[in-house]
């Protein structure tokens, strides 16, 4: 078991650099491709084939935080209950956001568009406050861990 664990960790580092390195060479494209003539705006050559990047990005890596965790899920069963505790506290800082999120209509002079709504505002409001609450909460515990890594 452990050389297979091993196998697959070397062909999962070599996946990685491999795709940091495509998103490298992506992204200079994107910078240094040129721009695409008579258009009402700066548009670099190379747009899509980056948007187009980063959406397989995107959803290969959702794919495989929803895989990963049930493989562990199965593989470690004992070990689900923390996983769900995580789960539960994160559901509990999503619902102090919303209950602290404000769906009041802002005042935008000349702005006729439809983002201004109470649905979105207070949507927008809650991925906010959870931002906050959770880039707090890590600055907390890597401080945290610093001054009792030094007490020890």
């Amino acid at each position: 078991m452990k050389t297979m664990s091993n196998t697959l960790s070397k062909y999962l580092n070599i996946l990685t650099y491999v795709m940091i390195g495509l998103t490298a060479v992506f992204v200079i494209m994107f910078y240094l491709g040129g721009e695409i003539p008579n258009q009402a705006y700066t548009t670099p050559v190379y747009s899509d084939l980056l948007i187009r990047w980063a959406t397989i990005l995107f959803f290969a890596t959702a794919a495989l935080a929803i895989i990963f965790p049930i493989i562990q899920l199965i593989v470690n069963p004992k070990g689900a209950i923390k996983g769900l505790m995580g789960l539960v506290g994160l559901g509990l800082i999503i619902l102090v956001s919303y209950g602290m999120s404000d769906a009041t209509l802002l005042n935008l002079p000349g702005y006729a568009g439809a983002d201004n709504n109470p649905d979105t505002l207070q949507f927008a409001d809650t991925v906010l406050y959870t931002m906050y609450i959770l880039g707090v909460g890590a600055i907390v515990a890597i401080v945290g861990t610093e001054i009792i890594r030094r007490l020890r």
